[in-house]
């Protein structure tokens, strides 16, 4: 070998484990000399640039190196990518946001004002970065300590192996189901979405009309705050015609990452303006509160609080979290399963 030859093969062979070192180096070594060989018999280079036209046409050293080690140039391989990106979508899309949201209940109820909704955002974003960061870096180490099996198969790389042996091994099981077998489903939640949106719309407009009874007798004391009828309320009639229409477009077309991605949007549009309103004391109207301050101490006040504001953010939140469940299992009903994404419907 010449000195140009030596240090390609001193630099491919760095590159892998010690104990392939000695075969790669003798393997490379025979290959480019036959490469070499073949291109000045050819014609394709004269012997002075033959070798270096060799090298080039190899490629990077490290490149070759990688197809001679157990260990590619990635840091997670296809055996586990598509597990790691349906596991990392699916966390991201709740545990940042429910963070945020709780860290928000506390911060308000520790008596913040508008500064809360920086913070929470703050709190949101770094728990969404350390999130992705150690999922990564958790299947970047197995994706290193990896049993030698080819990804999603179910098989050893040496055809060898079985489903059951191998836990990210597809199975026929995990097949979406077909559009019209989830259809009466759908069917049952269009139905119960309808109802219930058409129940809050009644409410809304009920309530208007007093819900407090004194001796026995029903009183003209709203709910809500009257003033809330110049925006707040035509913007919840608004966001109720939106869902009713967003149930039929998922009844018609089922669900999807991206319908999932509308429902969480849909979600925060009415818990964020509800919570904000509720904080602001500007929600329930003076009158109502004047009628039922009298029976609550403080400890009550703030309990019942507490406990408003966390039904609005879990409400929303398992409704967004439902959503995203079934659009990652092609629609229909059901809960994930990791790894893979079985199915347990026929």
């Amino acid at each position: 070998m010449t000195t140009l030859t030596e240090r390609y093969v001193w630099a491919a062979a760095r590159s892998v484990p010690e104990s392939q070192r000695e075969e790669l180096s003798r393997d490379l070594a025979e290959r480019i000399a036959d490469t070499i060989d073949a291109r000045i018999e050819s014609g394709a280079s004269d012997p002075e640039s033959a070798e270096r036209d060799a090298l080039v046409e190899r490629g990077h050293p490290a490149t070759l190196a990688a197809s001679y080690s157990d260990r590619p140039p990635m840091l997670i391989g296809p055996r586990y990518y598509f597990v790691w990106r349906r596991l990392l979508i699916f966390l991201e899309s709740f545990i940042p946001a429910t963070a945020a949201a709780a860290s928000a209940l506390g911060l308000v109820i520790a008596g913040g004002g508008w500064e809360v909704v920086g913070q929470a955002i703050g709190i949101g974003v770094t728990v969404a970065v350390h999130l992705a960061f150690w999922l990564t870096l958790v299947f970047a180490l197995i994706e290193r300590a990896g049993s030698g099996q080819w990804p999603g198969t179910g098989a050893a790389a040496d055809g060898r192996g079985s489903a059951e042996a191998d836990p990210l091994a597809w199975t026929p099981e995990q097949l979406p189901q077909l559009p019209e077998s989830r259809r009466p489903h759908r069917r049952a939640d269009l139905i119960a979405t309808l109802v219930w949106l058409c129940i809050a719309a009644g409410l809304l407009l009920w309530q208007q009309f007093g819900v407090v009874w004194e001796d026995g007798e029903r009183s003209a004391v709203p709910l809500l705050s009257p003033e809330l009828w110049a925006f707040w309320i035509p913007y919840l009639y608004v966001l109720i015609a939106l869902e009713a229409g967003f149930a039929v477009w998922i009844f018609r077309n089922d669900w999807s990452p991206a319908s999932a991605v509308v429902n969480v949007v849909l979600n925060a549009a009415f818990a964020v303006p509800l919570i904000w309103l509720f904080v602001e004391g500007r929600l329930f109207s003076d009158e109502f509160l004047a009628v039922v301050s009298p029976h609550l101490d403080a400890d009550a006040v703030r309990a019942l609080s507490v406990l408003f504001v966390a039904l609005v953010v879990g409400a929303c939140l398992w409704d967004a979290i439902d959503g995203i469940v079934k659009a990652a299992k092609g629609g229909g009903r059901g809960t994930l399963s990791f790894p893979g994404n079985r199915s347990t419907r026929p």
